[in-house]
């Protein structure tokens, strides 16, 4: 049974209503969907409306949702899958009035902790990818904003009208609740602009309506396919190098707040650039847009990844300050 056709039981309905009073995110409403069709393949369930009704009358859901965990722990799946979906089915059961009690001991393997990129392993990436896979690096990295943050992204979301674009992050899942301004480095912007002008010399229509990141044929990218092509760039860089630990695309937002923090951006600032939810506290939201973009001009130069573009921005600072100071000065004593 194909996971879309599971919303025409009533029983899905409910939980998908229940979900909604939690979340806006279409992932997770995903992931919840997904864990119900492993449950149907498991059980081989036809009706799942008429299977609720049956554990109903046998009041028997606590031992469903333990013989489901043992069946997922025995396919060797990942720890998480097996949490997530079994969280699927005790959400579903919740949702059609039937109690869950039982706690299920999940074996959680010890991980690694996230390995953060260096910038010569940054620069190394972008030599060997495409042009839309800068554009995807690049703008993850100077950025802070999350990959699904980048899927939403459309073209009128960004400000061109200043040298250091502004980007508009819309609150849509339920990471993002808040709306907020972030920015992407000189770097990044010239990497998307020529991204841009090959879609429109390959006849693409361009609008504000349009993904930043799209497919060959100019249509939306899935999330899916983004996170799995972002992926896939990390995991092979890290088997051709020999990296002990494998690097990840979501480690670019701690990246960018690593870098900004240690350049001298208060973590209030860095904060509020990335969505944390330290920032949804009241005083944080007192900063302006040209003090944020103040501050991200100073920390600009440590998630800018190419040596060359990171000098000739500092040149630039040096003769915005000495003009600043010129000009100051001529007010002064004309």
């Amino acid at each position: 049974m194909k996971i879309k056709e599971l919303e025409n039981f009533e029983s899905v309905k409910r939980m998908i209503g229940e979900l909604s009073l939690l979340t806006r995110s279409e992932n997770t409403k995903r992931t919840y969907l997904k864990g119900i069709a492993k449950f149907i393949q498991y059980k081989g369930i036809e009706n799942l409306d008429l299977f609720v009704e049956e554990v109903k009358q046998k009041q028997n859901q606590n031992e469903v949702v333990k013989d489901f965990a043992i069946y997922l722990a025995g396919k060797n799946l990942a720890p998480k899958s097996v949490a997530a979906w079994v969280s699927s089915l005790k959400k579903f059961f919740t949702a059609n009035g039937l109690k869950v009690d039982v706690d299920i001991p999940l074996r959680i393997f010890n991980v690694h902790e996230d390995v953060l990129p260096s910038k010569e392993d940054l620069k190394r990436i972008l030599q060997e990818v495409d042009l839309r896979m800068k554009v995807m690096i690049t703008m993850l990295a100077s950025s802070g904003m999350r990959v699904g943050e980048l899927h939403n992204l459309k073209l009128g979301d960004i400000d061109f009208s200043k040298e250091v674009p502004s980007v508009k992050i819309k609150g849509v899942g339920a990471k993002e609740r808040k709306s907020r301004i972030t920015f992407i480095s000189l770097e990044a912007r010239k990497f998307l602009e020529e991204y841009l002008n090959r879609r429109n010399s390959l006849g693409e229509n361009l609008d504000e309506n349009s993904p930043v990141v799209a497919r060959e044929d100019g249509k939306s990218m899935s999330y899916q396919n983004l996170q799995y092509l972002l992926e896939g760039t990390f995991k092979k860089y890290s088997k051709k190098v020999g990296k002990r630990y494998m690097l990840h695309a979501h480690c670019l937002r701690k990246w960018f707040k690593t870098q900004l923090i240690s350049a001298g951006v208060p973590a209030p600032i860095v904060d509020r650039l990335t969505g944390h939810s330290r920032y949804l506290a009241q005083e944080y939201e007192l900063y302006t847009e040209e003090q944020l973009r103040e501050w991200y001009l100073k920390g600009m130069h440590a998630v800018t990844i190419f040596r060359l573009i990171t000098e000739f921005f500092s040149i630039l600072i040096a003769w915005k300050e000495d003009y600043q100071t010129c000009e100051l000065f001529l007010r002064q004593n004309l």
